[in-house]
């Protein structure tokens, strides 16, 4: 892999691969084999992942973020506004500390769980809330929100790596079917 192609992955990727490397690890390894981890985007699948692009508005599949601060990591490398798809269950960890990138980013929140309550009122006056009953209703309601350059965000901030794969595949599905 050269520079160029390195430099299109975005900082994002770049910084969930280095958050991914041990130190120690890749110091022991020469530059070809180092190429090839900055290449490898099996573990970058649900992280991040550009998934489609309509009409101007971007989807972002991120299920790979079930805890808040990694969901923080998402919106700090997030320049548009954005659609946030918040998927709760009963392992939902404090939302309270997206309270800042919420308010300030975030203009139409959909919740789709068991917590919508509490999300309610964490988030209150912040943006705009919208239940839905499934996250394929989710997608959908956030395609009928969603203007240039919006970015729709499915990050969870909760749940368990069991569920990572799944949740990432039917949001990508729901999202080709638009």
């Amino acid at each position: 892999m050269n520079i160029e192609d390195l430099a299109v992955q975005g900082r994002r990727s770049i910084y969930g691969n280095l958050a991914e490397r041990n130190y120690s690890e890749v110091l022991r390894y020469r530059n070809n084999t180092l190429k090839n981890m900055f290449s490898d985007s099996q573990s970058m699948n649900h992280r991040n992942q550009v998934v489609a692009n309509i009409k101007g508005v971007s989807y972002i599949d991120d299920a790979k973020s079930i805890k808040p601060n990694s969901t923080w990591f998402t919106f700090e490398q997030t320049n548009s506004p954005i659609i946030w798809i918040l998927e709760v269950d009963r392992n939902m960890g404090n939302l309270a500390s997206l309270i800042g990138e919420v308010k300030q980013k975030v203009h139409t929140l959909i919740m789709v769980g068991d917590c919508v309550t509490e999300i309610k009122k964490t988030f209150a006056g912040l943006a705009n809330l919208i239940q839905a009953s499934d996250l394929e209703e989710a997608v959908k309601t956030a395609y009928f929100f969603a203007n240039e350059p919006d970015v729709v965000i499915y990050s969870p901030a909760s749940g368990n790596e069991e569920n990572v794969e799944i949740n990432g595949s039917r949001f990508l599905k729901f999202v080709n079917d638009l």
